[in-house]
């Protein structure tokens, strides 16, 4: 395994895990004590869990696809500004799907110890992807 960190993140984290829905690699590069902060969530997800929500999103919009527009690495800690597209095919959290596109932005965190993510923040709008699949109305533009 490699222990390039941004490696990491960009092809095991964005690639892989994401992009292909390889959840079978999580093992490799999320440490056994891993947490996810997510928006909405009031308790950090541990690995079993991410697997899981990952699987989810993978089932709901299955040609997600991300673009990392803009990384930095310092140390053991990579962030990245990223846009994800794709499509609402399958049901999202109760919500049958509705076939829009969606796009969304977002950042993460992620501190790395020997080569493996061991914890990951993550921000992005809910309530923007709950608006664009129709979940939720979309509120006036000042």
């Amino acid at each position: 395994m490699t222990t390039n960190n941004k490696d990491v993140v960009l092809r095991l984290w964005y690639q892989e895990l994401w992009d292909n829905w390889n959840i079978a690699v999580a093992d490799d590069f999320l440490t056994d004590d891993y947490h996810l902060h997510a928006p909405g969530v009031p308790i950090p997800l541990d690995r079993a869990t991410t697997k899981q929500v990952v699987a989810m999103y993978g089932a709901s919009f299955p040609d997600l696809k991300h673009t990392v527009d803009e990384i930095i690495v310092a140390g053991d800690t990579v962030a990245a500004r990223w846009t994800v597209r794709g499509t609402h095919r399958g049901e999202f959290q109760g919500i049958p799907a509705t076939g829009k596109s969606v796009k969304l932005s977002g950042i993460t965190f992620h501190h790395l110890t020997d080569g493996r993510v061991r914890e990951t923040w993550l921000v992005y709008d809910n309530m923007e992807l709950l608006q664009q699949i129709g979940a939720v109305p979309a509120t006036a533009k000042a």
